[in-house]
C-alpha cells in the first residue's frame, strides 16, 4: 500500500548535529539507539550498509513497541531514534555516510473469501492520506 523512508534521528541541538565532516554509523554508537522491534529484513539491510555492529540485536539499546514513546525519549535525551521519518517530524534526521536509503512497507490485508468491513474503503483512504513522507 505504501512505503515510508527510514532514518536515524535525534533532537535538534544533539552533539551529532554539530559534527563537521561525514557522519558514520560508528559515530552513533557513542549514544543510546532507540527503536521498535525490527524485522530480519531491516537487520539485513543495516548490516549490509554499516557492518555487523549495525545489527539491531547489537546496536539498539532501547526497545519499545510504541514509536511515540521513543520519540518523546529522544526529544529529551541524547538517544538516537531509528524509525520511519514520518513518525518524528520534530526530530532532526542524521545524514549518514553511506546513506541508509531504506523504506518501510505498510499495507492493509484482508482475508480471501470474507466480506470487507463496511468502513474499509474509508480506512484505506485515510491510510493513503496519512502514510507518506
Amino acid at each position: 500500500m505504501g512505503e515510508l523512508r527510514g532514518a536515524f534521528m535525534c533532537r535538534p541541538g544533539h552533539p551529532l548535529t554539530q559534527r563537521k565532516g561525514p557522519l558514520r554509523f560508528k559515530d552513533l554508537l557513542a549514544y543510546p539507539i532507540a527503536s521498535i522491534p525490527l524485522s530480519d529484513e531491516v537487520a539485513r539491510v543495516l548490516v549490509e550498509r554499516y557492518g555487523p555492529q549495525a545489527h539491531p540485536g547489537q546496536c539498539v539499546t532501547l526497545r519499545c513497541e510504541e514509536i511515540p514513546t521513543l520519540v518523546d525519549v529522544v526529544r529529551q535525551t541524547d538517544a538516537v531514534l531509528l524509525s520511519i521519518r514520518a513518525a518524528a517530524p520534530g526530530l532532526q534526521e542524521l545524514a549518514l555516510t553511506p546513506s541508509m536509503n531504506a523504506t518501510a512497507r505498510f499495507g492493509l490485508a484482508t482475508l480471501t473469501g470474507r466480506s470487507a468491513v463496511p468502513l474499509m474503503s474509508e480506512v484505506r483512504a485515510l491510510v493513503d492520506q496519512l502514510l507518506h513522507d
